[in-house]
């Protein structure tokens, strides 16, 4: 095996490394995600906001006061129930471009590729979280994988399989770092053992 060869193989075995531990680490951020830090997940399903959160984006929805609402975050909310604005049952995700406090917190929204804001001030009450961050195309590949990931053979298979491959990997990895350390200790002492032999022979 030559070095390049040598070097494709070490390469490819990295990438297979890197990319287990991604998928690894995305599963159990997704399952911890509810419980350690009461955020939930997200699918965009609407193009209102444009760049900042394309259609088919992963969003990381972190729960806030509402007290805590400025101007410029984008907001998770129920929309006021009026049937001639949208469907009261749909969950929206707009940026804030007003607070109001008169008579009550509300939040003026809109949509980033919408030209005018939406129609009804959105209560304090009605706001679920914030956007921390979104990660574009991956929403619906998300989904699914986290359907998946939630029943005990999807578990077994996203989590605990990569978990022992890479375990397994890195004991064999360390097992034959071992080796071919010894091998060359071994080289080494023969070779300083034929030099001593051959001084002593020299000598007589």
């Amino acid at each position: 095996m030559n070095v390049g060869e040598d070097s494709m193989k070490k390469f490819a075995k990295w990438l297979s490394y890197i990319f287990l531990g991604l998928v690894i680490a995305s599963v159990l951020f997704a399952l911890l995600l509810p419980t350690v830090f009461s955020g939930t997940l997200a699918i965009v399903r609407s193009a209102s906001m444009g760049q900042a959160m394309p259609v088919g984006a992963l969003a990381v929805v972190l729960p806030i006061d509402a007290e805590d609402v400025k101007v410029g975050d984008i907001i998770v909310f129920k929309p006021p129930r009026d049937p001639t604005v949208m469907n009261p049952g749909v969950t929206v995700s707009h940026r804030v471009i007003e607070v109001q406090a008169n008579g009550g917190l509300y939040f003026i929204t809109k949509g980033d590729a919408v030209e005018d804001p939406d129609l009804f001030p959105v209560p304090a009450a009605n706001v679920q979280g914030k956007v921390a961050f979104n990660i574009a195309h991956l929403g619906y590949a998300a989904y699914w994988v986290m359907r998946y990931a939630r029943t005990w053979l999807g578990f077994v298979f996203l989590v605990c399989i990569p978990i022992v491959v890479l375990v397994a990997s890195a004991i064999r990895d360390v097992s034959r770092s071992r080796n071919v350390r010894s091998r060359r200790l071994n080289r080494r002492r023969e070779r300083q053992h034929r030099w001593r032999r051959r001084r002593v022979f020299g000598l007589a």
